[in-house]
């Protein structure tokens, strides 16, 4: 469960800095300078929770990424039971063979593990995605994985399954997921976190099942 760097990320006695949006990337250089500041200006324009044309590209790109980091700021929006401390993103997880990388992995103010799985849109499979994750973090709890890698420091983990926490805008949680839920085992304690549409401008819970 631990994230490295490819060994071609890095040559020794190089420096080189990339930037752009998307797939395309430029070498900054003094030619390249201009582009970069008009970037960083646009980022200060319209990737902005205020910015007033909420249909430019910008603002709408990535949106689960956006709505992952201010999370990640203070994961007591989601449930103040959860420790602000200890918050992990992007978590590479593996079991039986089958892999995936969650969105955020916590713990709770009492030690028990927590997934949050977070979408900012529409998707039928937010459930059966956190049950397949749920099943990878069990696996790596009951192994003593965490520890070993370095999470959670000085924590003493409980032995009970995590606890899983499917947030997203209330009104963009799929029509199916009542009823996918009700197929999972009862094993799995979901808790569904509903937010107000404007959460760019901050996590506001208006709904919680």
């Amino acid at each position: 469960m631990a994230a490295f760097s490819r060994p071609g990320d890095r040559q020794v006695g190089k420096s080189r800095v990339f930037f752009g949006t998307g797939e395309r990337r430029e070498e900054l250089s003094g030619a390249s300078r201009p582009a970069l500041k008009k970037l960083l200006h646009d980022l200060e324009t319209y990737r902005h929770p205020l910015a007033t044309d909420t249909r430019h590209a910008l603002f709408r790109a990535q949106p689960e990424r956006w709505l992952e980091a201010i999370v990640r700021e203070d994961v007591t929006r989601v449930d103040a039971q959860l420790d602000a401390r200890f918050v992990y993103s992007q978590v590479f997880a593996n079991a039986g063979g089958e892999h995936g990388i969650l969105d955020l992995l916590g713990v709770t103010r009492s030690g028990r593990l927590a997934i949050l799985e977070l979408k900012a849109t529409e998707h039928i499979h937010l459930a059966l995605q956190a049950a397949g994750y749920w099943r990878h973090v069990r696996h790596h709890l009951e192994r003593e994985d965490l520890s070993r890698y370095g999470y959670f420091p000085r924590v003493p983990l409980q032995a009970a399954p995590p606890l899983i926490y499917l947030v997203a805008p209330a009104l963009r949680f799929h029509p199916a997921t009542d009823e996918l839920l009700r197929c999972l085992s009862p094993e799995l304690e979901v808790v569904r976190v509903g937010l107000a549409e404007s959460w760019r401008r901050g996590v506001r819970v208006v709904m919680r099942q």
